[in-house]
């Protein structure tokens, strides 16, 4: 009787496989994640090389890099299923604005510098 109550209370505190796992994406998710990461990168190549000079070169580059930021941190540093917080994208959506508010700095600070302001 001793050992089938121990077990019991063993069984309840130990993890499930499922627990393990509930949480991470599934193989389909990083493959659709990598094929937009190339389509992506595959944009912003093509958008260099066009005949573009200045804010309308430079402005979409970071946007496009700003959304590759947030879906390399989504997915592939599981930032997206971490909690069930807006159904587990707070913390994309954080490090999404974290990354915008990054380039807003470096955008501010290089044109102070650029333009004697």
């Amino acid at each position: 009787m001793s050992t089938t109550t121990s077990q019991a209370i063993v069984d309840d505190h130990a993890p499930s496989h499922a627990d393990d796992h509930e949480h991470h994406p599934t193989a389909t998710t990083y493959w659709l994640t990598f094929v937009g990461l190339v389509i992506l990168t595959a944009i912003e190549v093509l958008w260099s090389y066009l005949p573009l000079e200045g804010v309308a070169l430079v402005v979409p580059l970071l946007v496009m890099m700003a959304v590759k930021f947030a879906i390399v941190g989504g997915v592939f540093m599981h930032l997206q299923t971490d909690f069930k917080i807006l159904n587990g994208y707070w913390f994309t959506l954080a490090f999404g604005i974290a990354i915008c508010l990054a380039i807003a700095v470096y955008v501010s600070v290089y044109a102070t510098f650029k333009f004697q302001i």
